[in-house]
């Protein structure tokens, strides 16, 4: 459910629909916070931007379906893989704390008996910080501005009740970034896999060529 921003939009809809939206919003957040090793991702920003209606202003209907961005040429592609390997990485995973929630049955069970007003209030503040994750460096991954950090992926994810740590850990830069495990994986490889689409639309949340 792709939402506006605003209080006034957002005040009109009842409980179950504000409650569907939290779930699902805390969702995809989830699913950016779980990911390990090289299924870590810049392209998977997307996935949590879009869930702003506005994302679109700088989005193409046909790269909107896929959750992503505009293929950008190799050259960009490596640039903003780099910018995630120098900046959104660590050397170790994040401690969990004491009162983490462990169970994941248990992970939204604060919307329970929560007021329409209430709400209204969480599914902001998850819009929020979104909305701020989105806009550090522009609207579009690794454009002007300065670097996305691992603490801004933090700052997102602190939304989330259940307070699961991330493990911001990336393989070994020549498997990352070069080619130590070509064509197999690596950042290199994933872009030339899409240099041979043959149709106009790319999927970037899958390997290369799309289509036939």
């Amino acid at each position: 459910m792709r939402l506006s921003y605003t209080l006034e939009k957002l005040e009109k809809l009842g409980i179950e629909e504000c409650i569907a939206a939290i779930r699902e919003q805390r969702q995809v957040i989830r699913e950016h916070r779980d990911q390990k090793g090289d299924d870590r991702c810049w392209l998977d920003d997307y996935y949590v931007w879009v869930m702003l209606n506005d994302t679109s202003a700088d989005l193409p209907s046909e790269v909107l379906t896929q959750a992503g961005p505009p293929m950008p040429s190799f050259e960009e592609g490596m640039r903003c893989c780099r910018d995630f390997y120098n900046f959104r990485r660590r050397g170790e995973a994040d401690t969990t704390p004491s009162d983490a929630v462990l169970d994941p049955t248990q992970w939204d069970g604060d919307l329970a008996g929560m007021s329409n007003e209430e709400l209204v209030k969480e599914l902001m503040r998850i819009q929020q910080a979104i909305r701020t994750h989105r806009d550090i460096s522009g609207r579009l991954a690794c454009r002007s501005g300065r670097p996305r950090t691992f603490e801004d992926d933090r700052a997102l994810y602190v939304v989330l009740p259940e307070k699961i740590p991330a493990d911001f850990r990336l393989p070994p830069e020549d498997e990352f970034l070069g080619e130590a495990k070509s064509p197999r994986a690596g950042c290199p490889s994933f872009w030339r896999s899409h240099a041979g689409c043959s149709v106009g639309k790319h999927n970037l949340h899958q390997w290369g060529p799309c289509g036939k």
